[in-house]
């Protein structure tokens, strides 16, 4: 069985794009809105006009609730398949929309037929095969997202100080064993203090920020290695293999090595 593309591009016409129920991505994923109205909940419930990039990163809950009248092009990567990381600057819009920034932006007007013309050009390329059509492909990733980047206004909101540094920490950190307390020390305050704000501002307890980046890992590693589950489960930070194919079924409704098959075989769907 041979991994998953690591960067695929498609563009969609859809007239009527009807409520589909709430999924994760084990992908990073772009869209740029070229026409019509775009309804999602991404955290909370936003409209996206034509001329606008969507952001999802990998392992965010997010919902398609309407559209009518999309020209969409829709982008999914795998940063580590291609050398790229969260924390590099040219990733920083998937970064900050993870810690609580909003989703979608606007393209300047002047720049979008050209952000066009990079998702067309990309497109051709990833049809292709060798190391030449392989550099260029990336080449013109990092054009899409320095435009993305760009596009998004250098003060776009983010969650408070200390929740974003806590949220950051459990992100870079995830893959070992991790504690609350190792958490809170990390911030400088104690775990119940870092308990009780990062549930009042997320909803989510730090085990689970934990638990969530950890899944997110988890099937990256499945869906682009050929790694066993129980490589997956301890290069994740889980020790207990049955523990860890508990939680994955709990999250997603299906043992690891079902999900790897399904998302392996699946459609692409913007």
């Amino acid at each position: 069985m041979h991994p998953v593309a690591p960067l695929q591009v498609e563009r969609f016409r859809i007239e009527q794009l009807a409520a589909d129920r709430e999924t994760h991505h084990a992908e990073y994923v772009l869209s740029f809105i070229v026409e019509g109205q775009l309804r999602m909940r991404h955290g909370e419930a936003l409209q996206v006009e034509a001329g606008s990039v969507v952001i999802v990163p990998a392992g965010v809950p997010h919902q398609l609730l309407s559209g009518h009248g999309l020209d969409i092009w829709w982008l999914g990567f795998c940063p580590g398949c291609l050398g790229l990381h969260e924390n590099q600057q040219q990733m920083a819009p998937f970064r900050q929309v993870r810690l609580g920034a909003a989703p979608a932006m606007g393209v300047a007007p002047a720049r979008q037929a050209l952000l066009a013309q990079y998702f067309a050009e990309l497109q051709r390329l990833s049809a292709s095969s060798g190391a030449g059509a392989d550099a260029l492909c990336k080449s013109l990733l990092s054009l899409i997202l320095a435009e993305v980047g760009n596009a998004m206004a250098p003060t776009s909101p983010t969650r408070d100080t200390l929740v974003g540094n806590v949220l950051d920490y459990i992100q870079r950190h995830c893959c070992r064993p991790l504690s609350l307390a190792e958490v809170a020390a990390a911030v400088h305050k104690s775990p119940a203090y870092v308990t009780h704000r990062v549930k009042l501002a997320t909803g989510a307890s730090v085990g689970e920020w934990i638990t969530s980046n950890r899944l997110h890992q988890a099937c990256t590693r499945l869906l682009h290695s050929n790694a066993s589950v129980a490589q997956v489960a301890e290069l994740v930070g889980w020790q207990d293999t049955t523990h860890f194919i508990r939680q994955f079924r709990k999250r997603f409704g299906m043992t690891p090595g079902a999900w790897r098959r399904q998302q392996r075989h699946a459609d692409i769907k913007p």
